[in-house]
């Protein structure tokens, strides 16, 4: 039998876990950002952990010592440098765990952490029986929701383009690994939600109506509100 230490007890009674998804630039910090504002206002805690974030630490050294490039770096030039590196370690990762790599790692952060709510920014996989999504729906009883982002565009019209009809033009992967794993994570997700993209948006988006309501609409379908507050 195992025995729970004191900490870890709480934690898993007691803390919400919400998994968010999506192909990069979805809105999966942006969602996050605004839930973490909306809960605040009702005096829930919450804290956010990427499962990136571990794949990056582990590599930080290594990545640093032989390229001179922060692991962390937000320069897109350096980032498509190290990326090849990163995919093929956290890969590997997986593989020879069967995809528990990551999330026992960041399991470890959650132990530590006294929030009510923790949002993991990043779940991508359902590929193994415990992988990222298992894990995060059964064995931390978590709530995954999915985002796929849209522009609105000029439906087509024979050889015409239409300026009075509009329709949803949706957000591609932008590689073959997400275009394989997201219609799978998709499937399991216990919330799909479907938003605008606004990153045009004049001003703080994290302030925009439409997505405040669509985030705060998110937390009560999944209970993340009304269990806590």
């Amino acid at each position: 039998m195992v025995i729970l230490k004191k900490k870890q007890r709480s934690y898993l009674n007691n803390m919400k876990l919400i998994g968010i998804s999506g192909v990069a630039r979805s809105g999966k910090d942006l969602f996050t950002t605004v839930a973490q504002e909306v809960l605040k206002q009702h005096g829930i805690k919450t804290e956010r952990f990427a499962l990136a974030y571990e794949l990056k630490s582990d590599l930080k050294d290594l990545i640093h010592a032989k390229t001179g490039i922060d692991a962390f770096t937000e320069n897109t030039e350096e980032k498509n440098i190290i990326r090849p590196l990163l995919v093929a370690y956290g890969d590997v990762m997986r593989k020879i765990s069967d995809g528990k790599y990551w999330t026992q790692k960041v399991e470890q952060r959650l132990g530590k952490s006294n929030a009510d709510v923790v949002f993991i920014t990043d779940i991508r996989y359902d590929h193994y029986i415990e992988d990222e999504c298992a894990w995060l729906q059964l064995k931390q009883s978590g709530k995954l929701i999915h985002l796929t982002k849209y522009v609105m565009s000029p439906m087509p019209q024979g050889k015409r383009f239409s300026k009075n009809k509009q329709t949803k033009v949706y957000q591609t992967a932008p590689n073959e690994h997400e275009l394989v794993n997201d219609p799978k994570v998709r499937k399991r997700a216990d919330l799909k939600i479907e938003w605008e993209d606004v990153s045009n948006q004049v001003g703080d988006i994290t302030k925009n109506p439409t997505i405040v309501k669509i985030v705060t609409d998110a937390l009560y379908e999944i209970n993340a509100l009304s269990n806590l507050s």
